[in-house]
């Protein structure tokens, strides 16, 4: 597991009676991640007096001193890990601490079972949802009660969250935000040229080919605005991410961070209507033809089918 001497040498120095578990790429044999990448940590913590909240923490690295770990905890309470339905994990590292140290099963593991076992079914329900929201677009546009750029940010992001999906069903694990990129090669490489094509198709839609450094630069810009002035450690990860893949040239990976970062947070009816000139400006939105529109939205629809 990645860099697992800096996991417990940060435990035994901030946490070190707390049952806690590693997310994330960090927790991904299969993943490098990235040197901006950080540590999503769950912590359990079953006191009255502390109640649950997400800490940041920053620690000098074991291998080199001037070198900065961040670490993201998330302080859960035992029955609030039961009962919140937005974690879940196919892939962890354990570290166990004093409360479950002489239980057979704990609520990690337990977790961890219950969402592999409905992993199949909310990966269905992903796919339905791709499907109806697109055949919305095919309404809305057919009927012209939406102009083309609003209908292209749209198919955006509708397009990334059909990438994720082909990443849960053929790797059979979740997406990883900072190596999209990554995963989605991994499909390619080991399914049938059919798949291959298909995807190729989807980041086409996406526009990959036109992603370079003015267009990360760009989308970032925009990004700041969406953002805001007011400092906060999320804002901190995104835009040192970006900066690290701006460094390294892997300007697809920072596109592709963006547009997950805005499918996760800004997909609301109510910030969607508070900032669609951002949101488009954000993503990159390229003038298409209504025709044009119709059969990305059509191969779309044709492509979600084919996943179920």
């Amino acid at each position: 597991m990645d860099s697992n001497k800096d996991v417990i040498r940060f435990l035994n120095a901030n946490l070190p009676q707390s049952d806690s578990i590693l997310l994330g790429c960090r927790a991904d044999d299969n993943i490098k991640g990235h040197e901006c990448c950080e540590y999503n940590l769950i912590a359990i913590n079953d006191s009255q007096s502390s109640p649950h909240k997400l800490r940041y923490f920053s620690q000098a690295s074991s291998s080199n001193k001037n070198s900065k770990k961040i670490f993201l905890v998330r302080f859960l309470s035992t029955e609030e890990l039961y009962k919140n339905s937005l974690i879940g994990y196919s892939d962890f590292g354990y570290y166990p601490g004093q409360l479950f140290q002489n239980k057979e099963s704990n609520p990690f593991q337990q977790k961890n079972r219950t969402y592999r076992r409905a992993f199949k079914s909310r990966l269905k329900s992903e796919i339905l949802n791709n499907i109806y929201d697109l055949s919305l677009l095919s309404n809305t546009l057919s009927r012209n009660r939406a102009n083309e750029s609003t209908i292209s940010f749209e198919l955006k992001l509708v397009s990334l969250r059909t990438l994720r999906n082909y990443i849960h069903k053929y790797l059979n694990k979740e997406h990883r935000p900072s190596h999209l990129k990554y995963q989605i090669n991994s499909v390619i490489q080991n399914e049938s040229m059919t798949i291959r094509e298909g995807i190729d198709s989807i980041l086409e839609i996406i526009g990959t080919h036109r992603f370079n450094i003015s267009v990360l630069n760009r989308s970032e810009n925009s990004l700041k605005f969406l953002l805001g002035n007011i400092p906060s450690p999320t804002k901190r990860l995104i835009l040192d991410k970006l900066q690290f893949l701006r460094e390294k040239s892997m300007y697809v990976d920072g596109m592709l961070l963006i547009y997950n970062y805005i499918l996760d947070n800004y997909m609301g009816p109510e910030q969607k209507l508070s900032y669609p000139q951002l949101l488009r400006r954000t993503t990159d939105i390229d003038k298409k033809e209504k025709t044009t529109l119709i059969k990305e939205i059509n191969f779309l629809i044709n492509s979600n089918k084919e996943l179920i």
